[in-house]
């Protein structure tokens, strides 16, 4: 969905966060890349190619967040894209975008020769570049957060119709590359806690997302950070979660040492699971619900602060009651 996609580039733009997502993924927690070291590059690219009539055709493709790393005498393009539907031909599309990438990087070194007015020969001449010209390395991680496990392909070699047990196979594979996708699963990320921004937060949030008792208990042990969560953090973490009644028990009954507090969310879950609430129960619950329908209607208005101040004061909850037509009759 478009809301779901858009909060989770705002999260991820953010230069610290940016790079505690790759810390955190692909160089195993080590703080290797700096948010310093990152610059933004445009994140469209595209070419004119011929189709087989000989007509110009444009293709052009828009990547989520592209940023320029740099790594001392080198530098990368590290990308990341979003995804909350499973598609089955992401190696090929994933492929296209590092394509137009390198492509893109082609082009740059091939007008950096012409406008110093370098005469090329040979290979230099057919390409436009010369031999010592090198291209920066691109990295695409693919950030999953839809609700189905992903059961899509995670490689060229996955969509293809080769018969392993043929013995021509193995032979076909030595000259036929491989492409292989690299696929993060926000909700079954292992170790959530390798990340060091609110990244952490929001991935163990998703993680313990089926389990009751450790969601609860992770809200509780973390009440504070939770609360402190930027705006973009928190709109992201509700969004994931898919019900913004979660945020009762993140801002509000984490705060609540008893059992009957827990016990108050579980029964939340298990009677909105069964389709049972209707606006007519009684007593605490109720009043649960009403809260929640309340925060509910808050983000959707983004109106972060005013949440949190409704969690944290009966009074000015009082207020945003009568505003919405929440008010007990």
């Amino acid at each position: 969905m478009a809301e779901r996609n858009l909060y989770m580039r705002k999260l991820l733009n953010h230069p610290a966060r940016f790079a505690d997502f790759y810390n955190g993924t692909v160089f195993g927690g080590r703080q290797v890349l700096r948010p310093e070291q990152l610059s933004d590059v445009p994140n469209e690219q595209g070419i004119v190619i011929l189709d087989k009539d000989g007509k110009k055709r444009v293709v052009e493709r828009r990547r989520d967040i592209i940023k320029k790393a740099s790594f001392g005498a080198y530098f990368i393009l590290a990308a990341e894209e979003n995804q909350d539907t499973i598609h089955y031909g992401m190696p090929v599309r994933n492929m296209m975008y590092d394509a137009l990438d390198y492509t893109e990087q082609m082009e740059c070194l091939k007008q950096a020769h012409k406008s110093r007015g370098d005469v090329l020969d040979g290979g230099g001449f057919l390409s436009g570049i010369t031999r010592e010209d090198r291209l920066m390395p691109v990295v695409s991680l693919i950030l999953y957060h839809g609700s189905k496990p992903w059961d899509g392909p995670r490689s060229l070699y996955d969509m293809l119709g080769l018969d392993a047990s043929a013995k021509e196979t193995l032979a076909l594979k030595q000259v036929l590359p491989d492409y292989r996708i690299n696929l993060i699963d926000a909700s079954n990320i292992e170790h959530p806690e390798l990340f060091c921004t609110s990244l952490q937060h929001v991935f163990s949030m998703l993680k313990y997302n089926t389990d009751k008792q450790k969601f609860y208990g992770y809200a509780k042990q973390h009440q504070k950070d939770l609360l402190d969560m930027d705006d973009d953090s928190m709109l992201a973490m509700l969004t994931l979660l898919g019900e913004q009644k979660r945020l009762l028990k993140i801002l509000e009954t984490s705060s609540n040492d008893t059992k009957e507090g827990t016990d108050v969310c579980i029964a939340i879950d298990e009677l909105i699971n069964d389709g049972k609430i209707e606006g007519k129960i009684e007593g605490k619950i109720e009043g649960e619900h009403r809260l929640a329908t309340l925060m509910d209607r808050l983000f959707k208005d983004g109106r972060v602060e005013d949440a949190r101040l409704a969690a944290s004061s009966p009074s000015a909850r009082k207020i945003l009651y009568k505003e919405y037509g929440l008010s007990e009759d």
